[in-house]
């Protein structure tokens, strides 16, 4: 064992084909989770990359750091184009409105996003619990 990375689980003295197959088994539940989160995101706002703006931009303003477009574009990187494209159907949608600060216009979760996000938190906490009911691990 190497001194400098941290103890895990497969450090133990387990058998070969032991570790093999917890190892196996902790990255499919690992994978369902991410499955089921990435289902329940993009539920609520559609294609993987809407559901990604929509989550930094709450991000974002959960941590006070406002995103501007060009901010956005920067952070994702993504081009700004495909940013402006995908940001005005969201705008539409009613998941994220544009707030005017001084000459900029930056981007906010609407009222109904906060709620969706919200609502979803039970249920990933929910999710989790029946992931794990019952687990080994």
């Amino acid at each position: 064992m190497d001194d400098t990375r941290p103890a895990t689980v497969y450090d133990g003295a387990l058998s070969e084909e032991l570790r093999r197959t917890l190892r196996a088994d902790v990255q499919e539940q690992i994978i369902e989770c991410l499955n089921r989160f990435y289902a329940l995101e993009t539920a609520m706002w559609g294609k993987p990359v809407d559901a990604l703006i929509v989550r930094t931009v709450v991000q974002g303003r959960l941590q006070n750091k406002l995103y501007d477009l060009s901010a956005l574009a920067d952070v994702l990187e993504l081009p700004v184009g495909t940013v402006h494209r995908k940001v005005a159907d969201l705008v539409e949608a009613g998941y994220l409105h544009r707030e005017r600060k001084g000459k900029s216009v930056y981007l906010a979760p609407t009222d109904e996003t906060c709620g969706s996000f919200d609502r979803s938190f039970d249920e990933m906490v929910e999710t989790l619990r029946r992931l794990y009911h019952g687990s080994a691990i």
